[in-house]
């Protein structure tokens, strides 16, 4: 059956790459990729096909929803010769059928229908509107599904995404739910992570049982309970300057197993020996934070040169950062045994931030 990814904008491949690593094969054969589509500013959707159910794609944790694809066009015309091709592919799709059945098994119901609202979106030069693309869709639906469906505003038994990038449809529907993209988090800071970017930075950190990780500006923990959900681990470490994101990290960090530590300290003297530190992830200040971006360098500087002299030789270290330029200045500067890798732009409300890798010489 082909499924749907959807995730931050930039993390397509990331989200793809946790797709291929953690699920399950079946029949002897894993997910196979069909395809990335960027909604600009918007989502990343990644299509892949998968001969499983989808409660392995619902754990995924770089991803935020989760979609089987009921129906799919191509070439879609850009005026109404292209609705009227919509609404043939998904009234008459073959997909269908399966399709509602699975979310069916997912939303644990067996009812015949209901009630259904369609968020559509376009990407291109259309000559028709986005409110034609989900009318056209929503007829479809009226007019060809199995059952009997009711259009709605909101509060809908089924979602249904039709997304028109370019003249490529998908028609998917939704069988992820809020907590899929919240995971439950107490409390929030300003400039908190959002947890699928935090999973797919702890994703690139290569998690290890053996790991001891850390996290020196942690703020309200979401990434330490990202570690935390990746696997086994010995110790994880966590801490902040600010009094009240170490109490909003000890709270969001509650009934968590395992050995964890949190603690008040400043980034730029952490209390570990040399060595000692398996992983680092950071979610950097990008300025506003700090009060001023002219102070940025110095931090960095110093924050670097610290997680430098705590990391083993090979141990990784992965940031989110704002400016990778002054990222690499201070790496430069201050910690040259940081090794720069790859690089993973990503956009977050309107603003591109950069994921950068490194590894300790």
């Amino acid at each position: 059956m082909l499924y749907a990814l959807q995730t931050i904008p930039g993390l397509g491949e990331l989200a793809w790459r946790e797709a291929e690593t953690h699920l399950p094969s079946g029949d002897g054969a894993g997910p196979r990729l069909v395809g990335l589509r960027a909604i600009p500013g918007r989502n990343d959707l990644v299509l892949l096909d998968h001969r499983g159910g989808a409660k392995p794609l619902l754990a995924l944790r770089s991803s935020e929803d989760v979609f089987a694809v009921a129906a799919r066009a191509f070439r879609v015309a850009p005026d109404e010769r292209g609705l009227r091709q919509i609404y043939a592919a998904v009234r008459y799709g073959e997909a269908i059928t399966a399709t509602v059945d699975q979310w069916k098994r997912t939303a644990g119901t067996r009812q015949q229908g209901g009630t259904f609202r369609v968020i559509a979106r376009t990407v291109g030069k259309q000559k028709f509107q986005r409110r034609d693309l989900g009318r056209a869709v929503a007829d479809a639906i009226k007019d060809g599904w199995p059952g009997r469906w009711r259009m709605v505003e909101d509060e809908a038994n089924l979602e249904v995404w039709a997304t028109l990038v370019d003249q490529e449809l998908v028609c998917a529907l939704r069988l992820s739910d809020v907590t899929m993209r919240q995971r439950g988090k107490l409390r929030h800071l300003p400039a908190s992570l959002r947890p699928a970017l935090a999973a797919a930075m702890i994703n690139l950190t290569d998690p290890d049982p053996d790991d001891v990780f850390v996290d020196p500006m942690a703020g309200a923990g979401t990434l330490l309970l990202e570690r935390a959900a990746a696997g086994k681990f010995a110790e994880i470490h966590g801490g902040d300057v600010s009094s009240e994101a170490l109490s909003a990290m000890q709270e969001n960090l509650r009934g968590v197993g395992g050995k964890i530590h949190m603690s008040r300290w400043d980034a730029r003297n952490l209390p570990f020996d040399d060595g000692e530190v398996d992983k680092v992830a950071v979610n950097l200040p990008f300025g506003k934070q700090v009060g001023a971006e002219a102070r940025l360098p110095e931090l960095y500087r110093e924050s670097l040169s610290e997680i430098a002299r705590i990391l083993r030789p090979g141990g990784r270290f992965v940031a989110l950062v704002g400016d990778p330029r002054t990222l690499e200045s201070a790496r430069a500067a201050a910690a040259r045994a940081l090794r720069p890798g790859p690089r993973h732009r990503v956009m977050l409300l309107g603003h591109t931030a950069t994921i950068c890798e490194f590894t300790r010489a």
